[in-house]
């Protein structure tokens, strides 16, 4: 299942609460956020499937991913108009994959390798972030995910307003009351923004409790079974009722006989499972406020064969 499949399967195309009511994840969260973090891979592969990939330079290099992700930069500017905003990107998750290991799972084994249409534009999606005079993160070993876990938890003590533009279900565990984060279920254009309400609407857990959330209930997209016989709605109602995976693994006498048996079989794996699905802390830095620069993105647009967004970026630039 590709990425963005797994994550619509997952989040929903029109979110609702458990009692089946419209969930109302206006930007108005967002309009507050100072500092914007965005996992950059993530907002990559959502773009490339978003638009045609017959879009292409004169020369026939495609840009339907770099177009997309470049026009979601430019709604974050416009629409937003945030402090800083850095971009954190993958690099091998060597600690994640360790564990995964250890437990006998695969890592991601649900998804497919990246096409080959986007792999061909990557190299240029850091050159437009730096055009438009933000920052890219990586930390070796770590994901985007976790690089953006620092800087929320930083900016959340320190009561900086920040939004996180992911959609990778692991992020949910990151909204706070000064964090919240935009997700963008359909294409680029749409965005959905939660907060810790909004996410215990949806899915009837806090936020914190997301990593034993995922471990119980399984996210096949990272690869991760969950609890045998344990859905999503059992999941639930066991954090519930225990609130940890730790209560439930001490083996309440509550519990019902198949539950219990079940979580008498995986508790080894079942902790593994949330390992992986922890959001860890590294030793990246805050970047520093700094303005937009839209002549320069403009310029970066242009040589892509971007005219029309470099238009949009000039008149920005000018105004």
């Amino acid at each position: 299942m590709r990425l963005i499949e797994a994550a619509v399967a997952w989040l929903g195309v029109s979110p609702k609460t458990l009692t089946g009511e419209e969930l109302q994840l206006d930007d108005a969260p967002a309009r507050e956020a100072e500092l914007f973090l965005v996992d950059g891979n993530n907002l990559a592969y959502r773009a490339f499937f978003a638009l045609p990939e017959e879009l292409a330079t004169s020369e026939g290099v495609p840009t339907n991913a770099l177009l997309g992700f470049t026009n979601m930069l430019f709604k974050l500017l416009t629409d937003y108009r945030p402090k800083a905003v850095a971009v954190a990107w993958d690099s091998r998750p060597t600690h994640r994959t360790a564990v995964a290991e250890a437990a006998d799972v695969v890592y991601k084994e649900g998804r497919r390798p990246m096409p080959d249409l986007l792999r061909e534009q990557f190299p240029s999606f850091r050159p437009i972030v730096e055009a438009f005079g933000y920052q890219n993160l990586e930390f070796e070993g770590w994901e985007a995910d976790d690089v953006i876990a620092t800087l929320s938890s930083r900016a959340d003590a320190e009561a900086i307003r920040t939004c996180v533009v992911s959609t990778d279900r692991d992020a949910f565990q990151l909204c706070s009351e000064n964090v919240s984060l935009m997700m963008t279920p359909r294409g680029v254009a749409d965005v959905n923004v939660y907060t810790p309400e909004r996410v215990e609407a949806r899915y009837g857990v806090r936020p914190d409790q997301v990593p034993d959330f995922i471990a119980l209930r399984g996210d096949p997209s990272d690869g991760l079974p969950g609890a045998k016989g344990i859905g999503e709605k059992t999941a639930r109602e066991l954090l519930n009722e225990h609130d940890t995976l730790d209560a439930l693994l001490a083996l309440p006498m509550s519990l019902r006989p198949r539950v219990r048996q079940s979580l008498t079989d995986q508790a080894q794996e079942l902790r593994a499972f949330r390992q992986i699905a922890t959001l860890q802390p590294t030793g990246v830095e805050r970047p520093p406020d700094a303005p937009t620069d839209f002549q320069s993105a403009a310029a970066a647009a242009r040589k892509r064969s971007m005219n029309r967004l470099a238009e949009r970026l000039d008149a920005w630039a000018k105004a």
